[in-house]
């Protein structure tokens, strides 16, 4: 399935999108479930896959104003530098073990947003990223059952401003100027992708191909940064992680 956030005529509401349009989901099952962070918490995307088999589309797509998939995550996690070919180009060596900062929402635009290039600095640059959304919450969980915590995907241009990455021993301002990255359009629930071997990453500047890669050119799997990032944090349902 595909699950979208979306505000229609004021309304903040979630559904399954169905072709060109949304079956919603907030009609259905909001009462209990008034977020899609609230259903996934609840184990409730097998009721919405039932409730919407068969179901015509409540909107068309260009009606709604997408959101960020997870509207509220506790947690948005990113790992930094863990492609192969990013090691290629700046010849610094691998890492032995990931480089996590956060990401504060605020610091992404939804679908069809506009991302800001902030007034200080003209050094915003792009990251396509794979992004897994964690459905079941866990900590010190280990590697080979971390793919059971994670209840679907997303995508994100992972904005960065590269002169404050650099203005201190963090690189935290430069990943969080607000609206400097984009997520979405939807989340894809996890059995849309099976096999995550070889899932293939591209990156378009006004029609350009920039970036041109796949995940198997990660230095740190994401069983293993799940496994990783448990160690020291809990978890929760909704919570995202960039692959980098």
């Amino acid at each position: 399935m595909k699950l979208v956030s979306y505000r229609h005529n004021g309304a903040e509401k979630y559904g399954v999108v169905s072709g060109d349009g949304v079956v919603d989901m907030s009609a259905r099952l909001g009462d209990r479930y008034p977020t899609l962070r609230d259903a996934i918490a609840g184990l409730a995307l097998g009721d919405m896959a039932r409730q919407a088999n068969g179901a015509s589309a409540d909107l068309a797509l260009s009606d709604i104003e997408f959101m960020h998939p997870i509207t509220a995550p506790e947690k948005i996690l990113c790992v930094g530098r863990n492609y192969r070919a990013y090691h290629e180009v700046v010849a610094d060596g691998a890492m032995k073990h990931p480089s996590i900062f956060p990401r504060f929402p605020s610091s992404f635009a939804a679908h069809n947003g506009a991302i800001l290039k902030p007034r200080v600095s003209d050094t915003l640059d792009y990251e396509g990223e794979l992004v897994a959304i964690i459905g079941k919450s866990g900590r010190h969980i280990p590697e080979d059952r971390a793919m059971d915590h994670v209840i679907g995907y997303t995508i994100m241009n992972e904005g960065s401003v590269r002169e404050w990455q650099r203005f201190g021993a963090q690189n935290c301002p430069g990943k969080n100027f607000y609206q400097s990255g984009s997520i979405g359009p939807w989340m894809v629930t996890a059995d849309e992708l099976p096999d995550l071997s070889k899932v293939p990453i591209q990156t378009r500047v006004n029609g350009e191909i920039r970036q041109d890669g796949a995940t198997d050119m990660m230095i740190f799997s994401l069983p293993y940064v799940i496994a990783h990032v448990s160690k020291f944090t809990w978890l929760e349902p909704g919570d995202m992680i960039a692959t980098g």
